[in-house]
């Protein structure tokens, strides 16, 4: 009788090892002796006369969820997206739609602090939004045909996949400090920062 209980104990801490095992599991890397460089399971055996054996821990398999694009990673990495904005009103939310809408990943820069305004000034010279960066371009005042070109030139896809969940550039309107300019010199809705 004992001899069962020892034995199923047994059995039973060695399902649990293995189950623990399933999901880091170990392979094996080596060169063999006609140069070819070998994966395996399995431990290489004395008569496989191999070199540079290396033991390496694998993870459990898994499906990528990220939903951002190989093509938009790249995008993102070579002409990052920032938007400098603040709660202005219809330009700078409409600003914002266009790159959520877009899935465009993107920083944003409240021109309401005073680093955010300088980072702005620097950047255009003025203080002007919304204003969109795309790598080292920028454009001031929102026009979405324009906006669409830079993003397309930036290489993000129409549908970048990247959806974020805040709205940067939406507040009451009695928070909105701001004096209107419907057009600047190209047309373009834009918003001077209230001094």
């Amino acid at each position: 009788m004992r001899t069962f209980s020892l034995f199923s104990a047994t059995c039973v801490v060695v399902l649990l090892i293995a189950a623990m095992d399933a999901d880091a599991q170990t392979l094996y890397r080596y060169t063999d002796p006609s140069g070819r460089v070998v994966y395996t399971d399995r431990p290489p055996l004395p008569s496989d006369q191999a070199k540079d054996v290396q033991m390496k821990q694998a993870g459990g398999n898994f499906i990528e969820t990220d939903k951002m694009t190989a093509a938009t990673r790249q995008a993102a990495e070579r002409f990052p997206v920032t938007l400098y904005a603040f709660p202005c009103g219809e330009a700078c939310e409409s600003a914002e739609a266009l790159l959520q809408k877009r899935g465009i990943p993107y920083s944003y820069v409240d021109i309401q602090t005073a680093d955010g305004d300088s980072k702005l000034k620097k950047l255009t010279g003025k203080s002007v939004v919304p204003a969109l960066q795309v790598g080292t371009d920028y454009i001031s005042g929102f026009n979405e045909g324009t906006w669409n070109t830079k993003l397309n030139n930036g290489g993000y896809a129409e549908d970048a996949g990247v959806r974020t969940k805040s709205m940067y550039t939406k507040q009451a309107a009695s928070q909105v400090q701001a004096s209107a300019e419907p057009t600047d010199e190209n047309g373009d809705t834009t918003l001077r920062r209230a001094q």
